[in-house]
This record gives structure tokens, sequence and C-alpha cells, in this order.
């Protein structure tokens, strides 16, 4: 039997007597909206919680550490104390260290737990560079297909389709970063024309994720003396999310990703380009119902509503199929 599973990770970590898991994160959400809020009234509102709430729990948190988190002057408002703003660096720190392991588990897990009877539904192997989008896309499927997910380099995944090692390969293409010649030499090395075809996925912003207060506005300020780039692992099938985590960890000043990364952990962003995600597979693929059923899903309200949450994404083009050439002629074309 194949049930529809939903598995949602998150970080939380702060909690204590007195202080329960759930109002532990609510108190870390009120001390982020306290360092850009003015009162605790309006940081409260941001929170999502009441302003009796509020002094709640920082009442418990300030038992809890032994000493208050924030500061409170009658007619300055509200606004973080040294170990409030060490418990929020805490909390980002943490979540930007086991944010890209949760989500790759999140991935992984359906396939783990699929059963081991035979099924009459389809199955397609899906070989692909690491996006945030595509991570929920096994458990969108999960009613028309079974959809087996690896991350893994771009390169890599065209070569895998190119050997019958999976079913489906996708991979990114930008429209003005240095790597699009190469991008297109891979193509050229693994996919032919004639062959294989292209579903659209979605297009992403990528640019460079800053650290705030680094006052960094271009690549032609990272040769500033004293900044501090991180330049990801061409072969990384997680590549974007480590560079946000290392930014977040204050490891580096700026590296290249994506701008969902960088609002996701709470980091400036600086737009560079814009990438077009694929899906490849051969063109008798197409007449498949597994590659059917993934397209209606890619077409779906579902699929929409999720790349809908993530900062710099399209999905208006989701699930229509190209020629090879579509990637070719996105590959170094002027922004604009």
């Amino acid at each position: 039997m194949h049930t529809r599973l939903h598995f949602q990770f998150d970080a939380a970590w702060l909690s204590g007597p007195g202080l329960s898991r759930e109002r532990g994160k609510a108190l870390v959400r009120l001390l982020a909206e306290l360092e850009r809020s003015s009162s605790l009234r309006e940081a409260a509102r941001a929170a999502g919680v009441s302003y009796r709430f509020a002094w709640g729990i920082l009442g418990d948190a300030a038992n809890l550490f032994g000493a208050s988190l924030v500061h409170m002057q009658r007619g300055r408002g509200a606004r973080l104390n040294p170990l409030g703003r060490k418990v929020l660096q805490a909390d980002q720190k943490i979540k930007a260290t086991l944010g890209e392991h949760l989500e790759r588990l999140r991935a992984e897990i359906p396939a783990m737990l699929a059963p081991a009877v035979a099924e009459t539904r389809p199955r397609l192997t899906l070989h692909a560079s690491h996006d945030l989008a595509l991570a929920a896309l096994p458990g969108l499927c999960a009613n028309r297909l079974d959809l087996e997910l690896l991350f893994k380099g771009s390169d890599d995944c065209l070569a895998s389709l190119s050997r019958g090692e999976c079913d489906l390969a996708g991979f990114h293409v930008a429209d003005a970063l240095p790597r699009a010649a190469a991008a297109a030499a891979a193509l050229g090395k693994w996919l032919d024309p004639r062959r294989h075809a292209l579903i659209h996925f979605v297009t992403r912003e990528q640019g460079l994720i800053v650290r705030p207060g680094s006052k960094i506005r271009g690549v032609h300020e990272l040769a500033r003396p004293g900044v501090r780039f991180i330049n990801r692992q061409h072969a990384s099938g997680t590549e974007v999310a480590s560079v946000a985590s290392a930014v977040a960890a204050r490891r580096a000043d700026a590296g290249f990703g994506l701008r969902a990364e960088a609002t996701g952990l709470r980091l400036a962003f600086v737009p560079l380009a814009v990438e077009r995600y694929f899906i490849a597979c051969h063109k008798a693929a197409l007449r498949t119902a597994g590659v059917h059923a993934l397209i209606e899903v890619l077409k779906g309200g579902d699929f929409a509503t999720h790349v809908a949450r993530l900062p710099g994404y399209d999905a208006s083009q989701a699930g229509r199929r190209h020629t090879l050439d579509a990637a070719l002629t996105w590959v170094g074309r002027p922004r604009g």
C-alpha cells in the first residue's frame, strides 16, 4: 500500500524547564523581529504572536537563562541585549549548518520508505543538480508515479543519462555567467539533439549571496582587501546551500548562489543572472506514462504553489517540452 507522505524537518533547538519546544521556536522568531522592529508590540505582530504571549515567552526565557534577553526602556521601546543577540546568532548558525542536510533527507526518505512490493504505477529515476524546488518533487508526484531523486553535479547527471543509468537528468544553464560556456560544452558532450529532449522545470535568480553589513554591491567589490569570497565546487550537488551556509556562519563575506537561499538565511543578495533549469530525457521517454505524469505534476497547481514560496523562482513555463536548442540558445544570451 502506498500513501502520500509529507516529511517536515526543522532545526528547532531552544527549550528547557518552563519553555517548551514550540514556545522556543516562537521566541526565536520574536528575537529575529525585535532586531528589525522598534517596539515589542510591532515585533510580536510580525512574529505572529500576541503582545501578551511575547511578554510571557521573554519571561520564560529570562528564567531559563538566568538573565533577560532584551532591554526594555520607557520611551525607547525594546531591543536585543548582547545575550539576546547571541541566542539569535546561535539559531542562525544551527540552521545554516543543518539546513542543507535536512533538505537532502527530505528528498531521499520517500525512496528509502518505498514499498518492496511491485506496483503498476510508473517509476522514474532522476539524477539532478541541486535545486530548492526539486527537493519537494518526489512528494508532489507520489499519487501519480514513483520518482527516485539523486542529487549530483550537472555534468555527472548528463553523463548518467547518456550511459542509461537514469531516466531523467536535471541541470541548469545561466544567461550571463562565466560558467555558461562550460555548460554549453557539457550539453554538447552528453546530449544529442536527435535523441534527447528537454522539459522546462523552473527559472531562478542567480547572484552574489552577501553577508549583511559587508557593503558588497557588485562583483568588482570582491577584489577589495579583506573580502572573503567562497568559490563553490562545480561538481557538488549541494553547492548553493553550502555557499549560503558559509556566508550565514560568517566563514565568508560573499559567494555565488540563489536569491531564495539568501532570503531563507536572512542574507543580502546582488542579482547577476537568470538560470533556466531543465530536465533532459530521451525523446522516446516523452511518450511514456511516467514522463506524462511528471509533466502533469509540473503543470499543476500544487507545484506552482510550492515554487511561489521561493524568492527569485518562476514556474510559469514548467512542464513545457523543448528541443535541445532551447538550452543552447539560452546560454550566453544578453540579459534584458
